[in-house]
């Protein structure tokens, strides 16, 4: 079946740009997977706003002015559409917003674009994080506090990363509004409140369904695969959000308003969802990241996308809760 997502874009090509000062305005389109692989290219016949891709070129830069002064590079994919067009999206976890063209840099080499690359993983603030001394609003919590782990564990804190978005970015850019899971949803009561994440955060899902199909009964599944269950939801209400990145000295799953659920995972392909400010603050802690042989041990198991589709149709079918 095929899957949707929402993406942000700049109509550019970087192998033949427009003038430099050309103003870069920022389009928000639908981009489907048509055979859910979690890859974008033009093989599956894949498409961005209904138009079928002919060829994909991730690594291309685009180096902007920003309107409230400075410059940045965003590293992306470039898509050329049937009808013509050619767009860009970013891969390393970028806002974009309307900005002047400086330059740009290409690549030769086609290739695909994983859906993992799409929004940064993160609570949103409000959210009561579990720590040694009680319950804490997430962007109370500051480095070396000490957060309770899955297993009673003390975790103590590395770094919190923050970024706001207005109603302005979100309406750009629909895919940073927030998953919405109501108290309750998950089963056994959890969360105890509703809780608002970002939608590729990931939640544990424990249950019998889960250890049939993959031998370990706690996995890891993105939030936005669940919206399909009651209570789950992209909240559209929401007109300004501000999103929060816990950092661990690993991954970690901990818990927000009482559900268990996994702190920043870093790692070359993790690194992408993050900002490049964010980058450069994990590599200064994390240094060993940068090495592409580096592949930091996830805390639970996280199945491909068509199984975490699969997983919860069969939640949903059985009528199961997600935390048995």
């Amino acid at each position: 079946m095929p899957t949707t997502f929402t993406d942000q874009f700049w109509l550019i090509d970087p192998f033949s740009p427009p003038p430099p000062g050309t103003t870069l305005g920022v389009f928000s389109f639908d981009i489907i997977d048509q055979n859910d692989n979690n890859l974008i290219n033009r093989f599956s016949n894949d498409s961005i706003d209904d138009v079928d891709i002919v060829s994909s070129y991730p690594g291309d830069t685009v180096t902007v002015a920003l309107s409230g002064g400075g410059t940045v590079t965003i590293t992306g994919t470039t898509f050329y559409l049937a009808d013509g067009r050619e767009v860009f999206t970013p891969s390393d976890g970028s806002v974009l917003e309307t900005a002047t063209l400086v330059s740009t840099t290409f690549v030769f080499g086609q290739g695909s674009m994983p859906v993992g690359d799409l929004g940064p993983p993160c609570f949103v603030s409000g959210t009561l994080i579990k720590t040694m001394a009680g319950w804490r609003a997430v962007e109370t919590l500051t480095e070396s506090d000490v957060v309770t782990g899955y297993a009673g564990n003390q975790l103590s804190l590395w770094k919190v990363l923050k970024r706001r978005f207005n109603a302005r970015d979100l309406h750009a850019n629909p895919k940073l509004r927030p998953v919405r899971i109501m108290a309750g949803a998950l089963g056994s009561g959890l969360p105890e409140r509703d809780l608002l994440v970002s939608r590729q955060h990931r939640m544990l899902v424990k249950s019998k369904i889960a250890e049939r199909m993959f031998g370990a009964a706690e996995v890891l599944i993105p939030a936005i695969k669940l919206t399909v269950l009651s209570g789950i939801f992209v909240d559209e209400a929401v007109e300004e959000v501000e999103y929060f990145h816990l950092l661990f000295d690993k991954h970690e799953i901990i818990f927000a308003e009482g559900a268990p659920t996994e702190s920043l995972y870093t790692g070359p392909e993790a690194l992408k969802a993050v900002s490049p400010e964010a980058q450069e603050e994990i590599l200064t802690i994390f240094p060993e990241a940068a090495d592409l042989d580096y592949a930091p041990q996830p805390a639970r198991f996280i199945p491909s996308g068509k199984l975490q589709k699969k997983l919860i149709e069969r939640h949903q079918k059985n009528e199961r809760p997600l935390l048995a």
